[in-house]
């Protein structure tokens, strides 16, 4: 299997003009594509899970140094509500400009991706190819790839989600050894894939108006 391709070089520029996403000369975001379940954040918080709507989205905190349940991070934009609501472009998305700085825009696809490695690893990057979607970190490498989606080809099989009350696509990992062995969490010893269809990330009930 050849290796993924390297992202370096593509550039965010901004992303919301009214309701529908613009895309930069000078380079191209992964909105339009799913941009979801990093490979590596998987591995790296394998045996968590985040099942609280309010803060769906797995992730890591470097200043921490441990697996969080985050919220979308364009419902609160420094005190700023985004929110998505035309049949065109229903989802919320966002991504990260090379200085971190957030964009928030809304995409005719569901997207589900951490900020970990988008903001901390790979500011500035994206991902424009159908093939491979997915901006990931390659450890081994140190640098930003774009990957195929885990999910599509797990040991042999291809998961899709057909069902439009559950658009996301999410793929994470399970211990296959008990929880309480060291090995099971923080990326050691063998993982179960899982993939699984999540509703579309909604914000809690009272958020603020619609981007």
């Amino acid at each position: 299997r050849p290796p993924p391709p390297v992202c370096a070089g593509y550039r965010i520029g901004a992303m919301a003009s009214g309701r529908a996403v613009v895309r930069t000369a000078v380079g191209s975001l992964c909105l339009g594509l799913a941009c979801t379940s990093s490979p590596y954040l998987a591995r790296l918080c394998r045996g968590h899970n985040c099942p609280d709507p309010a803060f769906p989205i797995l992730d890591f905190s470097g200043d921490d140094g441990k697996c969080i349940c985050r919220s979308h991070p364009c419902w609160d934009d420094n005190g700023v509500f985004h929110g998505c609501s035309t049949r065109e472009f229903p989802y919320l998305d966002f991504a990260y400009t090379d200085n971190q700085s957030l964009s928030c825009g809304c995409s005719d696809r569901p997207s589900y991706a951490p900020t970990f490695v988008l903001r901390d690893l790979c500011p500035g990057h994206g991902c424009d190819r159908a093939k491979y979607p997915v901006l990931d970190w390659d450890d081994d490498a140190g640098e930003c790839v774009c990957r195929a989606h885990p999910c599509w080809d797990v040991n042999g099989v291809k998961h899709l989600c057909e069902d439009s009350r559950f658009p996301i696509l999410r793929y994470r990992e399970e211990a296959a050894m008990p929880a309480a062995s060291p090995e099971a969490r923080g990326g050691g010893g063998r993982a179960r894939a899982v993939c699984e269809c999540i509703a579309k990330l909604e914000p809690p009930m009272g958020a603020g108006a619609e981007l």
